[in-house]
């Protein structure tokens, strides 16, 4: 007889191991449909993000990139070099764009894309920086009047604010908006400027919060503000705002009261910058111009400002530190960004070629604008890294051959339409992308008082208004959004300054110069107008005399001689006073006055003397147009003035023209009307380089 136990060593397992292979079974299962319903969940979740969420908020590298940016899809790891611990990102403001470059001078990105027109105007940039993420660049035009966000690195436009070329406190509106930020709660900051206030935006352009109020410009935070020059938010949510006018720096906390304010130990507070407890690093906008670590009490910790050399710096806009002993300075009117050594106070690294404006590889036109991109923010993103690695692997966007500089030539020409009339001894200012017009002697001789704005694209002519007074022979400046008409001429010199408010098109007599001055000059460095000689009505005079407001005058220096009709320009912090005519006739003497010092000294001769020229700025010189001579005939001469080569060189452009009204927009010159042997003519040139 057979066993049972033999019976069952020869069929099924025995129950208790057959219940453990089920309920292993059954593990197995569910952990597979758990695995597949966090899948699927990650699939709709995703596909759900990528339909609902808005743009702002997507972050999906372009061209569905996996990231992998080597051969094979091996990640590669950047490592730029030193001394920027990463990449520098700069608002090229004088070329209207962005750039991003390295320690070796390599650029990256910029925007807009070189022939690409972008979908906003994008001109006079003061400021880039980056959103939280890295995958946004904000930037601020604040002679434009607006701001926008862009993605990065795509240049796509996703959000803007404000009216191109038209300054206004309504809703929608801005006043030479400054430093603009993204903020991690979603919201937009941006210091306007002239407006007086600081804003808080929200993505459906609602004003969510505002520090100060409206065109009501006085110390009072945080109800009330002077003219801002920075708003820059602090880590726990709070605001630290500078105002120009009594170098105030207030910190104003995340529920909008103010912590403290402090008088900075400066002459024109710049961007301060949160160093950590108690230290706070601010630029001083001037010439020469500082860099300051200070306390909340104003003592100051740390210094740089060298009176001279190489080492000086014009009108410094922004300082920020950017790793452990290491500052990096937008110099402005030297055209580059330097980085300074804190411990040796030395200038380690500078992308721009000094005191030479540019546009090619290597060079700056007046940097306002400056952030840190570093390496890690870099490498986590995809699309970031494929970008940066590539340009890496395939070389730099600085390889073609240097050009020598001042390579381009100037050309000049008749412009393809005319004024509606004869006007001379007009004054004309840039004001956006346009030019106003005001006042001068019509053909019959006449002083007028019209305002008009002039397209330079198009020469439509479009009638504003008026100012009080008829005039002719004044200087005439822009200020926060008005035109400033400062003295002039009718049946004797005048003392008057009238303004008259672009927004409202409306006109006024608001103050009074010194003295009354006629056939005077005015030029602008920054927000700062400096008028020129002129005459009382018995002599030339050689004052120079510097407004912020258009209000309030004060003698900011003197020439050697009194002059009338004195072609005067600004160029790198300083201006150039060429010609005019002084008590014994025409001048050919060229003088430099240095705002910083107070000081004017003789840069040379012209090749002939001259009165009645104009002046304008194109690139890195002066040119002189016209004027008429020692006969009292127009000459037609263009003499170029490079300060920093202390050359002065007759061209071979011809422009028989005197007393004619001059602005730059952009990189052209028009020089508007004037006259040709005493008749007035309607005609515009156009000085460009090529």
């Amino acid at each position: 007889m057979t066993s049972n136990g033999s019976e069952g060593d020869s069929g099924a397992p025995p129950p208790n191991r057959l219940q453990q292979r089920r309920e292993r079974s059954a593990r197995k299962r569910r952990a597979r449909r758990r695995l597949w319903l966090l899948a699927t969940a990650l699939a709709f979740a995703a596909v759900g993000a990528a339909i609902l969420l808005p743009d702002w908020l997507r972050t999906s590298a372009p061209g569905g990139s996996t990231g992998r940016s080597g051969r094979n899809g091996k990640v590669v790891r950047l490592a730029p070099p030193g001394p920027i611990p990463g990449y520098l990102l700069i608002a090229d403001r004088g070329n209207n764009r962005i750039l991003l470059v390295d320690s070796k001078k390599h650029i990256f990105w910029r925007y807009p894309k070189p022939g690409v027109t972008p979908a906003m105007p994008f001109r006079f940039d003061d400021d880039a920086f980056f959103g939280p993420h890295r995958d946004r660049v904000i930037s601020n035009q604040e002679d434009q009047h607006t701001i926008e966000v862009i993605s990065f690195p795509g240049g796509r436009l996703l959000w803007r604010y404000g009216r191109v070329d038209i300054a206004g406190s309504r809703p929608g509106y801005l006043h030479t908006p400054d430093d603009a930020y993204l903020l991690k709660n979603g919201l937009i900051t941006v210091a306007d400027a002239y407006n007086c206030r600081v804003l808080f935006l929200s993505r459906s352009h609602a004003i969510v919060r505002q520090y100060g109020t409206a065109s009501v410009c006085r110390h009072n935070p945080p109800a009330e503000l002077g003219p801002i020059n920075g708003a820059t938010p602090l880590p726990d949510g709070g605001t630290l705002v500078s105002e120009i006018n009594g170098s105030w720096v207030d910190n104003i906390g995340p529920n909008g009261r103010l912590r403290w304010a402090v008088q900075a130990p400066v002459s024109y507070p710049s961007d301060p910058q949160p160093l950590g407890p108690n230290r706070i690093l601010i630029a001083d906008y001037a010439r020469p111009g500082h860099v300051i670590i200070m306390t909340r009490s104003g003592r100051v910790l740390w210094r740089y400002g060298p009176s001279s050399g190489p080492g000086e710096l014009n009108h410094p806009s922004l300082a920020a530190r950017i790793a452990p002993g290491l500052i990096a300075i937008n110099d402005d009117y030297r055209h580059r960004v330097v980085l300074i050594s804190i411990r040796t106070r030395r200038i380690v690294w500078q992308y721009g070629h000094t005191d030479v404006p540019g546009r090619r590889p290597g060079y700056l036109n007046t940097p306002d604008g400056l952030d840190l991109l570093r390496t890690a923010d870099a490498q986590r993103r995809p699309v970031v890294r494929s970008l940066l690695s590539a340009r890496k692997q395939h070389g730099s966007l600085v390889t073609p051959p240097r050009q020598p500089a001042g390579a381009a030539s100037p050309s000049l020409a008749l412009a393809p339409y005319r004024l509606r009339g004869p006007v001379e001894r007009e004054i004309a200012v840039r004001a956006g992308t346009r030019v106003v017009i005001a006042g001068g002697l019509d053909a019959a001789q006449h002083s007028t008082r019209g305002v008009f704005r002039l397209d330079p694209t198009s020469g439509r002519l479009v009638p504003l208004g008026t100012v009080p007074q008829v005039f002719h022979d004044a200087a005439g400046a822009l200020l926060r959004g008005k035109l400033f008409v400062f003295g002039g001429g009718a049946s004797q010199s005048s003392a008057a300054v009238q303004e008259f408010v672009l927004r409202t098109r409306r006109g006024a007599v608001v103050a009074h110069l010194p003295r009354p001055l006629s056939d005077l000059a005015a030029a602008s460095i920054g927000h700062t107008v400096y008028i020129v000689g002129g005459y009382d009505g018995r002599a030339p005079r050689a004052e120079i005399y510097r407004t912020t407001d258009g209000r309030l005058f004060s003698l900011a220096g003197r020439l050697p001689v009194g002059l009338r009709y004195p072609a005067v320009a600004a160029i790198g912090g300083r201006l150039v006073v060429a010609g005019g005519m002084g008590a014994a006739g025409p001048s050919d003497a060229v003088y430099v006055f240095d705002p910083a010092t107070g000081r004017t000294g003789l840069l040379g001769r012209l090749p002939s003397a001259l009165g009645h020229a104009s002046a304008v700025t194109l690139g890195h010189a002066v040119y002189v147009i016209g004027g008429t001579g020692t006969r009292g005939r127009t000459v037609g001469a263009v003499t170029k003035i490079d300060v920093v080569k202390r050359t002065i060189v007759p061209t071979a452009l011809v422009a028989r023209v005197s007393d004619a009204a001059a602005a730059v927009v952009g990189n052209r010159a028009l020089i508007v009307g004037g006259a040709t042997d005493g008749r007035a003519v309607a005609t515009v040139r156009e000085l460009t380089m090529r």
